[in-house]
């Protein structure tokens, strides 16, 4: 699933409020290019680090701190299954942080197009 799509399936849902505190830690874990690819990885399904990790020519120890910059962010949820810890997007706070850049922006909702491969 592609962002674009993401941002499109977030409108539909209802929407929660971001404090300032929020909405920043937010900005500042999106604004790194590689926590957003990861991010864009993780809306398709839940992985663990080592599943991110095959997936980018960085070291483990950089996806485990992109990974745990997106969690403190309030991103990713993080569930422990034994040694492994999982992700996945929480798409309630992804839905809120869109809609409160927006209101920050002073736009309405905003139609994407679908990417053309």
């Amino acid at each position: 699933m592609h962002i674009d799509m993401l941002i499109r399936t977030l409108a539909l849902i209802s929407v929660m409020k971001l404090a300032t505190e929020e909405f920043d830690r937010i900005s500042k874990a999106l604004a790194d290019p590689q926590r957003r690819e990861i991010l864009q990885k993780l809306v398709a399904r839940r992985m663990n680090c080592s599943d991110v990790h095959a997936m980018f020519n960085v070291s483990q120890p950089t996806v485990s701190h992109h990974l745990k910059e997106l969690a403190i962010a309030g991103i990713l949820d993080k569930e422990k299954q034994g040694q492994f810890c999982f992700y996945q997007v929480k798409a309630e706070v992804l839905s809120a942080y869109v809609a409160e850049l927006q209101k920050r922006l002073g736009v309405g909702a905003i139609a994407v197009a679908p990417r053309m491969k």
